[in-house]
């Protein structure tokens, strides 16, 4: 299986350790990732006040792949879901097909509506299986007490995400993550968000919702909660510093990358997939995969 691999803005600037896990994972997998060095942002932060703007973004990384006949595959959630989105409004609306390819001339490009994106655990779960993951599965990770966060944007609207997991209790990460034989627990706060976009708009929601998050996996005392979201994955472990500074509040929950999991349940060390560079050391599983 060969897809075009869309890392998007965030991810290479601040989160090396998310691109290194999962192109380990990946590769272990026989999928083989093309770097497209054309790409450009999603234009997720657009779609609110430029609708315009936002469609020709996105249409534009579209059509590169389209261009090399490649399925796009990406780490993000909200990457995933303006990619998608742009997509399948531009299958459906001929009118704003034919402004968009317009526009697209100057580049030699043209949208065609032949190609499909994915987020990563939807390409694990759907075309790679449960069942060729487990028969990579090496080491059972049964002795750690881990928490998911699915986050919002992977599975709403689900009208655009094609209905790939419950919009309201999703449950294809916790099967992801029961695939290594962790403990897996159920938490009150599960499906909140984590309040990343509420950001510049409102910090007091922000913030409420993360301390609201981290209250709640304390009492549990997780070894890490694994994310599959970058914007979730900084809310949560960078917000804990500002937890600690604005509220004097100290909580120290791991907060770790889906295939990180997944890679050290596949044979590889806590270095190979990069927990040495998360913020908040899971010193536990660091220690068992050194």
């Amino acid at each position: 299986m060969k897809l075009a691999f869309y890392l998007g803005c965030v991810i290479p600037a601040k989160l090396p350790n998310y691109e290194l896990s999962a192109r380990k994972v990946f590769e272990k997998l026989g999928v083989e990732l093309v770097d497209m060095e054309d790409f450009i942002c999603c234009g997720f932060p657009f779609e609110l006040f430029n609708h315009e703007t936002w469609l020709k973004m996105a249409a534009y990384n579209l059509a590169l792949a389209e261009k090399q006949g490649l399925n796009i595959v990406t780490l993000c959630n909200g990457c995933a879901n303006s990619l998608a989105h742009a997509n399948k409004l531009l299958k459906e609306d001929s009118k704003k097909r034919e402004e968009v390819n317009e526009f697209l001339k100057k580049y030699g490009l043209e949208f065609k509506g032949t190609i499909e994106v994915k987020h990563f655990i939807r390409v694990l779960y759907e075309d790679i299986g449960l069942d060729k993951i487990k028969e990579n599965i090496t080491k059972e990770l049964s002795e750690f007490k881990l928490a998911t966060h699915t986050g919002c944007h992977v599975v709403r609207p689900s009208e655009y995400m094609d209905s790939f997991d419950n919009p309201i209790k999703p449950t294809k990460l916790d099967e992801l993550v029961n695939i290594t034989k962790a403990n897996n627990i159920n938490y009150l706060t599960k499906n909140l968000c984590c309040g990343n976009t509420s950001r510049g708009l409102n910090d007091n929601v922000s913030i409420e919702l993360l301390r609201r998050k981290m209250k709640d996996l304390s009492k549990h005392e997780v070894d890490a909660l694994v994310t599959i979201c970058p914007a979730c994955y900084l809310q949560y472990e960078m917000g804990q510093l500002e937890l600690k500074t604005k509220f004097k509040e100290v909580y120290n929950v791991p907060v770790v990358h889906y295939p990180q999991i997944l890679g050290l349940a596949m044979g590889m060390s806590a270095k190979e997939v990069g927990l040495d560079m998360n913020k908040i050391k899971p010193k536990k599983i660091i220690e068992a995969f050194k």
